[in-house]
């Protein structure tokens, strides 16, 4: 993984950075939500926690679309 240097606010944790940088890079589709996760040094559940903090859908799926999948 690319390891870079940002210059952030005195307020903002090291925690806070991994978490922002590894929810705007799943948001955008750059990355799985288990390499988010290990961006922000979480497990995939708490990953999943935090996006639905932030009202952010992990997985787009309806019910129906979720059923159809499985072929249930």
């Amino acid at each position: 993984m690319k390891e870079v240097q940002v210059k952030v606010p005195e307020s903002m944790s090291e925690r806070d950075v991994n978490v922002t940088t590894a929810v705007e890079a799943f948001t955008r589709g750059l990355v799985s939500i288990g390499k988010a996760s290990e961006i922000a040094e979480m497990s995939i559940q708490e990953f999943l926690v935090e996006l639905r903090k932030r009202r952010i859908v992990a997985y787009p799926y309806s019910d129906e679309d979720a059923l159809k999948e499985l072929n249930l």
